[in-house]
């Protein structure tokens, strides 16, 4: 019975823990001034296919931080944020070697983002 016990705490504990995940990376845009800087994202799954990433980073040495609620399967996600009274529409996707990349379009810029899972 306490097999069983230790058992259900470490599921338990693993899903809890599955339920967010770090990344790292960086931003660009391709139209208009041509800018770049570090970004992170923390990704949290909220539901089949819902999920919500709070994105930090600089942008022209000024930090920036937002939150997006986005939809979709890992590999065909769609997003919108308003950030900084700019509103924007991405895309993006978790690939097969576990990076988070995506595309935004939006009133200011169109660019992309490249963010690698950070060890836990």
């Amino acid at each position: 019975m306490k097999y069983l016990f230790a058992l259900l705490i470490f599921l338990f504990t693993s899903i809890c823990q599955a339920g967010s995940w770090d990344y790292d990376g960086s931003w660009k845009t391709v139209r208009n001034i041509r800018l770049s800087g570090p970004m992170k994202c923390t990704v949290t799954s909220k539901a089949k296919e819902q999920w919500q990433g709070r994105f930090t980073g600089v942008w022209q040495g000024q930090p920036f931080s937002y939150t997006v609620d986005f939809v979709g399967p890992t590999d065909k996600l769609q997003g919108k944020a308003d950030v900084d009274g700019g509103n924007y529409n991405w895309t993006g996707k978790f690939d097969e070697n576990g990076r988070f990349i995506g595309t935004f379009t939006g009133d200011r810029y169109t660019g992309s983002f490249d963010l690698v899972p950070v060890p836990k």
